[in-house]
């Protein structure tokens, strides 16, 4: 971890660009559709004036090995803000195709409302935390553009 963040923080381009670029990966891949949001936030880095590579850093946390941990963080926002309470495991062990289908259907708002708060939250804490450790990093002042 420690590697990647110093990779993170020396990369060439502004702090802007490199944080916004990290921000936009990381929140565009917490859609819970597996790697729809890292082929939209690599899109997106050149027009929005991101770092590209700091782009698929952001990416590369929401992984294999941490998306199931962030998905069903997700789920669980939401169902606890809508007040929804998740079936218990004996109803699960029972359910059959159609029955998996209409809980997936039924829970899809409360895991979309998860993804966005979720999404809204880590922009609102690693944009500024990126910013400032790229910052830092570097001393004073921005080099150049991307």
């Amino acid at each position: 971890m420690r590697e990647g963040l110093r990779k993170l923080v020396s990369l060439g381009g502004t702090p802007r660009g490199i944080a916004g670029g990290f921000c936009l990966g990381l929140c565009l891949s917490l859609i819970p559709v597996p790697f729809a949001g890292m082929f939209v936030a690599l899109a997106l880095a050149a027009p929005l004036r991101c770092n590209l590579p700091a782009t698929y850093l952001g990416t590369a946390v929401v992984n294999p090995f941490t998306g199931a941990l962030f998905y069903a963080s997700e789920l669980w926002i939401g169902m606890a803000l809508v007040g929804q309470a998740g079936p218990p495991w004996a109803e699960l062990r029972v359910l059959d195709a159609s029955g998996w289908w209409s809980l997936a259907t039924n829970m899809l708002g409360p895991f979309l409302l998860g993804a966005a708060v979720l999404s809204a939250a880590s922009l609102l804490v690693m944009f500024p935390l990126v910013h400032v450790l790229v910052t830092r990093w570097r001393g004073a002042g921005e080099p150049s553009a991307m």
